[in-house]
C-alpha cells in the first residue's frame, strides 16, 4: 500500500509572492509611464523630408517600433498584474478551504 501524500500550502508565502510580483508590476509601470512621458516631451528630433520619412515610416519604421514596444510592455505590466491577482486570490482560497476543513474536525 502506499503511503498517503502530505500536501502543504503556504498561504503566506504565496501573499508573499503576490506582494513581490505586484512590485515587479508597478515597476514596469513606472518605466513605461517614465518612457512615454519622456519621448512625448521631447518632440520629433528627425525632419520631416524623405530621410525622416524612411526613419519613421513602414513596418519597420521607428513609429511601428515604438508602438510595438509600448504594447510589449504594457503586456508584460498585465501579465505581472494578473500573476499577483492570481497568487492573491489562490492564497484566499487556500485560507479559506483551511478554515473550514478546521471546523469539520471540531
Amino acid at each position: 500500500m502506499s503511503q498517503p501524500l502530505d500536501l502543504e500550502a503556504y498561504e503566506d508565502l504565496l501573499r508573499k509572492a503576490a506582494l513581490a510580483t505586484g512590485e515587479v508590476r508597478d515597476r514596469v509601470d513606472t518605466v513605461l509611464t517614465t518612457l512615454q512621458g519622456a519621448l512625448s516631451g521631447r518632440g520629433a528630433p528627425w525632419g520631416d523630408d524623405q530621410i525622416g520619412d524612411q526613419f519613421t515610416q513602414g513596418e519597420d519604421g521607428y513609429f511601428e517600433t515604438r508602438k510595438d514596444f509600448f504594447e510589449s510592455l504594457t503586456n508584460i505590466r498585465t501579465t505581472f498584474a494578473n500573476f499577483s491577482t492570481g497568487q492573491t486570490e489562490a492564497a484566499d482560497k487556500l485560507e479559506a478551504q483551511e478554515l473550514a476543513n478546521r471546523d469539520t474536525f471540531r
